[in-house]
């Protein structure tokens, strides 16, 4: 789990704009999401989250990563990131004590929706040009619009477009919501009952 946090943030709020700059190979940012995405079905697998995943995770972000960056490429990502995604969650979930890995399985997961929601949404101005106003064709424009979006703060320099992309952010900006008040019950529900049991115990 710490590796996957630690990749996603690497990914996210460094190479990126370092890409976008030119400061490092465009390159970089895929092969680090690529990297990160099999740390976690790797991490998840040894925790019980089977090996289906693992395969399919990796076909669709090898596939990502060798094809060029068009919008097969993008919906490769789309479907590799939500299988994580739900994998990471089942797992967060699960029964068990509040340990400090379930807590950076829970931060990675916040961090991966957006990362998820930031490719869907440069894959649907590769279909759709325009989808977006205000949005340049740099990733580092969708990663940004998505975490803005996810906590809902809403600057307004970059706004959905069309009713799919409206669509896509409304989802999201719910999700984020609707994430942060299930997971802080569950965890809190896990850690009353984990001292509900010690204390009988």
């Amino acid at each position: 789990m710490h590796a996957l946090l630690v990749g996603l943030a690497t990914s996210l709020f460094v190479l990126q704009p370092l890409a976008d700059l030119g400061w490092v190979p465009a390159v970089l940012p895929p092969l680090v999401t690529l990297a990160t995405m099999l740390a976690g079905m790797a991490a998840l697998t040894r925790l019980g989250g089977g090996f289906w995943p693992l395969g399919a995770c990796v076909a669709l972000g090898a596939g990502a990563v060798t094809l060029d960056s068009g919008e097969v490429a993008g919906l490769a990502s789309v479907a590799g990131l939500l299988l994580l995604c739900g994998a990471l969650l089942r797992q967060v979930l699960a029964a068990g004590d509040v340990s400090r890995a379930r807590i950076e399985g829970a931060i990675a997961l916040y961090l991966l929706v957006a990362l998820l929601f930031a490719t869907a949404y440069e894959t649907l101005e590769g279909f759709a040009p325009g989808s977006f106003a205000g949005a340049t064709a740099l990733p580092q424009s969708f990663r940004y619009f998505s975490l803005v979006a996810q906590t809902s703060t809403g600057f307004g320099d970059i706004v959905p477009a069309t009713p799919l992309a409206r669509t896509l952010v409304t989802l999201q900006a719910v999700t984020g919501q609707i994430f942060i008040a299930v997971l802080l019950a569950r965890l809190v529900s896990l850690e009353l009952a984990a001292r509900s049991e010690k204390r009988q115990g």
